[in-house]
């Protein structure tokens, strides 16, 4: 009778949609709230955050695609190796042409730019780009959950947000490419599966899903990964000869998907062969192809390698399962089994097992690739696949909860005793796993949370843990302020050695050009005496080094720069004349 009861009130609130709409709402403006309250006090714009930000700001004031960080020494060159050693071709002033560096893509900035036009540029608008995708992400995911596990789905990936903050902390907020690339991955697998279901003209679907797809890519080359399973899902489809979709249609998807890269590419080469000409063009392109290999693949170079770094790269899935090994071993088996069984279970319910099946496959070659290819083991470069496994969690515990009752033509109801144990099983498992999380039980982030974090990071290859580093509003605000009182001949360097410690964030915020130190040697430069070095918090800041290695570096900048103009946790402005450079 309980039973029963509490099942026809599931199925209520189930086919109430308007309340699940308006709950939906509710809990993605909590989210939001949640977010902003934390950048409020600890939220100041990241390094990459702000070298994207900075080519939507140059794009949107000048019409250029190009950054605010010069990275080439010799001012009389247009192209040439910089100090990161990559080729790039400068502008007139200094800066770079589309950065041969970048994994962010222009799906993310140009959205951006076009706030900045409007609005202007300020702390809120250069971060309301990065929180409407988060908006958007949050709803097109409320969607796909509703569409495979109801309410219920949505409800649980909210606690998954509350109980794992470090999931959307930052890159909700920064402008990284991340959640605006996971967001049309989203709706890549919404499109697919519609185009399945249409009887149709389905070749515009299937085209259109490809587009958005391509789009996902384009604005952040990690996320071809999640995209792979919408391809790898229509082509099973096409080999099964099901009659679900025919060679047209999967050339339609992969013309959609190739179409904005290729647009892309159209326009770079016309730009820069009209900037520096056709043999510094291939020079760019090949450049970015190393890019994609090295950095990008894992198929280049290896920071580390061995048994034990794949061992620890495996059980980064533990950011959304538990703490205890054991338990992650079986939440994995979980979400590959269960995935792989619901895809199966819903071969009659088409419209479920399509929106279902891309998204378990980019899960799975999400987690291939960063466990046996990934080069640096960073949970920002899974965090593709953590976001996927939350959902795929979500579906198959509430799914099978739901399934493990069943209503016959005389309303009676039977309960399914094998799908209840497993689906209650299962909550109880990620029930667990949120009750091991520290300082998130409040409805806002405790101040608590951040030091725990900082400590936190020494469990992670490089201890380049999700959050990143984390910047005072208030230390920028003082350089920014600084920067505005120097007079406009006046410039701003950044130390150059070995590999350039850049600061993109400030001239980002400033709107004025960081360069090399060693440009202000090169002839015809003019110094001023007001000319600064700006240390950045790629050196100073607690969040990128061990503690020892971080007072060796705080050293090294005290004898190069014993008499700072401003000193902060987090930058050092210097007089540029009174560096005093080793000798």
């Amino acid at each position: 009778m309980i039973d029963k009861f509490a099942m026809n009130s599931l199925t209520r609130v189930e086919k109430n949609k308007i309340f699940a709409f308006v709950a939906t709402l509710i809990l993605t403006a909590y989210q939001l709230i949640r977010v902003i309250t934390f950048v409020n006090v600890y939220g100041g714009l990241e390094h990459d955050s702000g070298w994207f930000l900075g080519v939507s700001r140059s794009l949107a004031e000048r019409g250029t695609y190009t950054s605010m960080v010069s990275t080439l020494n010799n001012p009389a060159v247009v192209g040439d190796i910089d100090i990161d050693q990559k080729f790039n071709i400068q502008a007139a002033d200094g800066r770079i042409w589309f950065f041969t560096g970048n994994g962010t893509g222009p799906g993310s900035i140009v959205p951006n730019a076009l706030i900045l036009k409007i609005f202007g540029s300020s702390f809120w608008t250069l971060r309301a780009g990065p929180l409407l995708f988060y908006t958007f992400l949050l709803l097109g995911l409320a969607s796909i959950l509703y569409h495979l596990a109801g309410f219920g789905a949505i409800v649980l990936f909210h606690l998954y947000l509350f109980f794992y903050p470090r999931l959307s902390i930052f890159l909700s907020y920064e402008a990284e490419g991340e959640v605006t690339a996971m967001f049309y991955v989203v709706i890549a697998y919404l499109a697919l599966a519609l185009a399945l279901k249409k009887e149709d003209r389905r070749l515009r679907f299937f085209f259109l899903a490809g587009l958005i797809g391509g789009l996902a890519f384009s604005t952040k080359l990690l996320a071809l990964l999640s995209v792979s399973g919408m391809v790898l899902w229509a082509g099973w489809l096409w080999l099964s000869r099901s009659s679900k979709i025919s060679l047209q249609e999967l050339v339609g998807l992969g013309i959609g998907l190739a179409l904005p890269q290729a647009v892309w590419e159209l326009i770079q080469l016309v730009i820069l062969v009209r900037l520096a000409g056709f043999e510094l063009y291939m020079r760019h392109a090949q450049q970015r192809v190393i890019f994609v290999l090295d950095d990008g693949s894992g198929l280049g170079k290896q920071v580390h390698s061995g048994p034990e770094f794949v061992w620890r790269k495996f059980f980064m899935l533990e950011e959304v399962a538990h703490p205890e090994h054991p338990v992650t071993l079986v939440i994995f088996a979980t979400i590959l089994l269960g995935g792989l069984f619901l895809v199966w279970f819903w071969r009659k319910q088409s419209y479920q097992q399509n929106l279902l099946a891309p998204m378990w496959l980019g899960w799975l070659v999400n987690t291939a690739w960063f466990v046996s290819l990934a080069k640096t083991g960073w949970p920002r470069h899974f965090w593709f696949g953590l976001i996927l496994a939350a959902m795929l969690l979500c579906v198959i515990s509430v799914a099978l909860v739901r399934s493990a009752f069943q209503t016959n033509q005389s309303t009676k109801m039977t309960v399914r005793f094998g799908p209840s144990v497993a689906g209650i099983a299962l909550l109880g498992l990620i029930g667990w796993g949120f009750s091991r999380q520290p300082h998130v039980w409040g409805f806002f982030l405790p101040d608590e949370i951040v030091p725990y974090w900082l400590e936190k990071r020494f469990d992670y290859i490089d201890m380049s843990g999700l959050p990143w580093i984390l910047v005072s509003p208030a230390d920028q605000a003082e350089v920014v302020e600084y920067i505005k009182r120097m007079p406009p001949e006046a410039t701003i360097y950044y130390p150059t050695a070995e590999f350039g410690h850049k600061a993109a964030e400030i001239p980002t915020l400033t709107g004025r050009i960081d360069y090399p130190f060693n440009r202000r040697a090169q002839p015809g430069v003019a110094s001023h005496p007001a000319d600064v070095l700006l240390i950045p918090p790629s050196i100073l800041s607690i969040w990128r080094y061990a503690p020892s290695t971080q007072q060796e570096l705080l050293g090294m900048v005290e004898q190069v720069c014993p008499r700072p103009a401003l000193k902060n946790d987090n930058y050092i402005i210097c007089l540029a004349d009174e560096i005093l450079l080793p000798k």
